[in-house]
């Protein structure tokens, strides 16, 4: 079943008495990417990779999703938001947008790092003990850093989550090269920051891994798996560092 009939199909049980939680998934940490999740099933992803257009890009991609699925705003029961790290305009447009939906439908909005998504796509069916080095852009030669092992590897039911051992961070790539080199010798590392310095991390990682994105879907997933395990779900955006743009000095008095 394509993701149209799916969502056509997942629609029709929203005239009924009894609704699957529908979560729109909104994240603006590198370019913009939306997609709407009901229950356990995806209705459909949009993204853009315009770094530099998130305003002009987000809400059209949002209707556009909610169009192709069938619903509408009124029939979300949440949302699900990334909270970075990213440089700060992109990521304020992203984290607006979500608590000003949430506000005017009344319906929660659940934060999740950014970085925590990516962690998880890549440890999604690694083998035991398996850790990963998360890597993205942040820009002024820096890059966002986390360190995660896959949350199955903890005691206790496993849930749709990873488990933070470092992070998140901001340092330049030469630090983090020297601090996780076994972890980047064993090819463990993920994200396009890894990509932009593939003398310092990309030897033994798969290409495929270097030019990794974020799934909005898997960001929803971690949101509706921490409200049963009581996980980190703030809105607090994740800048790590003051934005590059400041509020200019006053005028010197004339002497």
């Amino acid at each position: 079943m394509s993701a149209d009939d799916l969502g056509r199909s997942r629609s029709a049980s929203y005239s009924g008495s009894v609704r699957e939680p529908l979560i729109l998934c909104i994240d603006t940490s590198d370019g913009a990417a939306v997609g709407l999740l009901c229950g356990d099933d995806p209705l459909g992803t949009e993204r853009s990779a315009d770094a530099r257009r998130h305003t002009e890009t987000l809400t059209p991609m949002v209707k556009s999703v909610l169009h192709t699925a069938g619903v509408t705003t009124r029939d979300l029961t949440g949302i699900a938001v990334g909270t970075g790290p990213a440089p700060f305009t992109g990521l304020r447009v992203g984290l607006v947008t979500a608590t000003t939906m949430g506000r005017a439908l009344g319906i929660a909005v659940h934060g999740v790092c950014s970085l925590d998504a990516l962690g998880y796509a890549a440890l999604s069916g690694a083998g035991p003990a398996a850790e990963v080095l998360v890597l993205t852009d942040a820009r002024r030669r820096e890059v966002y850093w986390a360190h995660y092992r896959d949350a199955a590897l903890d005691d206790g039911p496993a849930p749709f989550d990873v488990h933070t051992l470092g992070g998140p961070g901001v340092d330049t790539p030469a630090a983090v090269a020297a601090r996780f080199a076994d972890l980047i010798g064993d090819g463990g590392v993920v994200g396009r920051g890894a990509a932009m310095y593939p003398d310092l991390f990309g030897a033994a990682a798969a290409p495929a891994a270097l030019e990794a994105v974020l799934d909005p879907i898997v960001l929803g997933r971690i949101a509706t798996a921490r409200l049963t395990t009581g996980g980190d779900l703030s809105t607090a955006p994740r800048y790590l560092r003051r934005p590059d743009i400041h509020t200019a000095p006053g005028r010197k008095r004339a002497s």
